[in-house]
């Protein structure tokens, strides 16, 4: 029995499959442990989440911030992102099916072998492993509860942005889905900041954030943290124990899948069927220049 994990699949159903014919998945006796983030840019969610409903029994995932606002479109609380590739799965007639389903998943999960823990986009600043798995649990309740469509139309704020235990119970909520579905970078203080998205490498040289990782590191001095969200990392990190696997498959990169028992990992690059596309566009421009022509031939080799 082996645990695979992956990163955020953003309804790439074909580059799902892809990646488990690579490890030779075996539903049967193998896990596969997902970031979240599980719908939304890619080509097929309607295809990727039935695949999952359908194979729940082998699927340990958390939900993600993609998932959460296909709920709040799916509610009508919030409108479609022109990004988003959802037409099929909202208009599905099983679609209160696939909502239910996801409403039921965690949002955080401990890792085998009690080693550590996953969540979408990672652990708070300011935050104890019991307080992610307190206030998880909490989230959860709410969404697998009647009343989770009024939680789902209260979360879209970016405050609070700094934790503190005088919240107010539904501010301490908001704070908890935000730094576990949204969170990049924070303050030295430990207040997030839910707009700057690239990699540290861009970060300008008079900023003061860290990434949510670099908040004291003590935290994960004998704990992993698994996590997806971050794609721009393209799974590097400042600590060894802090392992990003989001690596930009639905953006032409490719899935990153970990090994959990030898802890190796494989790359699965963006779907031929994609790449295909592109090449059709340089053929078009390349009949009217020889330079791209030239370069369109060494990209193709």
């Amino acid at each position: 029995m082996t645990d695979y994990f992956i990163g955020d699949l953003q309804g790439c159903y074909d580059g799902l499959q892809q990646s488990l014919a690579e490890i030779e998945f075996n539903k049967g006796k193998d896990t596969l442990w997902l970031t979240g983030d599980l719908v939304a840019r890619g080509e097929n969610s309607l295809a990727t989440l039935e695949f999952l409903k359908q194979n729940d029994n082998s699927i340990q995932t958390v939900l993600g911030n993609h998932d959460l606002h296909f709920l709040s479109v799916a509610n009508g609380i919030k409108s479609k992102n022109p990004k988003d590739k959802l037409e099929d799965l909202l208009n599905h007639v099983d679609i209160h099916q696939y909502c239910d389903w996801l409403r039921h998943q965690p949002m955080l999960l401990e890792l085998p072998d009690n080693k550590g823990y996953m969540s979408h986009a990672g652990l708070p600043p300011n935050w104890s492993t019991e307080d992610a798995i307190y206030y998880s649990a909490q989230l959860e309740h709410i969404l697998q509860s009647k009343t989770y469509i009024k939680f789902l139309s209260n979360m879209y704020t970016n405050t609070p942005a700094l934790w503190s235990q005088n919240l107010l119970e539904n501010e301490q909520l908001v704070y908890a889905v935000n730094g576990l579905t949204r969170m990049r970078y924070c303050s030295k203080e430990g207040t997030l900041d839910l707009n700057f998205k690239d990699s540290p490498d861009s970060l300008p040289n008079d900023s003061e954030l860290i990434p949510w990782f670099d908040f004291d590191n003590q935290r994960f001095s004998k704990i992993k943290w698994i996590f997806g969200h971050w794609a721009s990392l393209m799974g590097r990190s400042s600590n060894p124990n802090i392992i990003p696997l989001d690596t930009g498959y639905v953006w032409g990169n490719y899935f990153t899948i970990l090994n959990w028992q030898t802890q190796e990992t494989v790359k699965v690059p963006a779907c031929i069927n994609n790449y295909k596309k592109y090449c059709y566009i340089f053929i078009a421009l390349t009949n009217k220049n020889k330079n791209l022509a030239d370069t369109f031939y060494i990209l193709k080799s």
